[in-house]
């Protein structure tokens, strides 16, 4: 199977799997448990991030972990119920994440020149692969 194929727009012949709306329930479906998971790990992820933090430091940071916990889940819950829409909604909503998910690199990439905080590199570069690919997705022309 080619690159073209697999880049194919629906009713093409190929694989329809890359949509904007697919592409919604899978971005939806991460944040949707990236939030799950924030919550539920709020204490190791803030350790891991922040090491050596006193006990008042641990619990703001648990605090605030858990706070962004339920904004990415707010987020996900948002993208992940736009799957439905047109292609023109779609992909307003996926440029939204572009530009969101490319704040989250930029924030991140700070953070690490920083030395603010332990960023985990894979992290680094996944939040940065999202955002092209959802802004490639976004800007692809469909026929």
């Amino acid at each position: 199977m080619s690159y073209r194929n697999l880049m194919s727009s629906p009713g093409k012949e190929g694989c329809n799997w890359l949509t904007p709306q697919n592409t919604l329930r899978l971005v939806g479906g991460v944040l949707i448990i990236q939030g799950l998971i924030f919550y539920a790990f709020a204490a190791p992820l803030t350790v891991q991030i922040f090491p050596g933090v006193g006990d008042e430091a641990l619990h703001v940071g648990m605090v605030m972990r858990r706070s962004l916990a339920t904004m990415s889940f707010l987020a996900g819950l948002v993208i992940f119920l736009v799957r439905g829409e047109s292609d023109r909604v779609a992909k307003r909503v996926l440029f939204g994440c572009s530009i969101g998910f490319s704040a989250v690199a930029l924030s991140m990439l700070k953070m690490l020149i920083d030395k603010a905080a332990v960023i985990p590199l894979p992290a680094l570069i996944f939040y940065s692969l999202v955002a092209i690919f959802v802004g490639y997705l976004a800007f692809r022309k469909t026929h």
